[in-house]
């Protein structure tokens, strides 16, 4: 299955189970991802996970041999950053279900800590609620609120 949330004309959220994504996610294996305006350093990551009973977020990444096209930046799939690792532990210690995390994509240029935690709050709520009958307001709601715009000054 594969849906795709478009908010605006420069940002969307791909989310797909088994064979229909830009990579093949397991049984249980939700991915998602976003791609936003080109050259924001928050334009682009893609993360699949499965829900489990522990807490937290773990790593199960391994290297993968798929080449993925993003105008503008060179993905790297399989490994990950230090610091968006980091981010990942981080966004899932409020989680009531954690997440095994088993590919990460992320772009050289557009990539960055805002994405990949707002990443794991959609996967969260895509696995609670099930790709077929996610409401796309919700899914929007939950990128939004995993990183809120700091306040405007008067």
């Amino acid at each position: 299955m594969l849906r795709e949330f478009r908010r605006r004309e420069f940002s969307s959220l791909i989310a797909w189970t088994g064979s229909d994504g830009p990579m093949p996610a397991e049984v249980g294996v939700v991915g998602v991802e976003y791609r936003g305006r080109l050259g924001h350093p928050s334009s682009y990551g893609l993360l699949m996970a499965r829900a489990t009973d522990s807490p937290g977020v773990q790593l199960d990444l391994h290297p993968m041999p798929v080449a993925l096209s993003v105008p503008c930046d060179e993905v790297t799939l399989g490994s990950t950053e230090p610091e968006y690792a980091e981010a990942l532990r981080a966004a899932g210690r409020g989680l009531a279900r954690g997440l095994v995390v088993t590919g990460i994509g992320e772009g050289l240029y557009g990539s960055s800590v805002v994405v990949f935690t707002r990443l794991v709050a959609v996967i969260s709520l895509l696995l609670a609620m099930g790709l077929a009958s996610a409401d796309e307001v919700d899914v929007w709601a939950s990128w939004d609120s995993a990183w809120p715009e700091p306040p405007h000054k008067a």
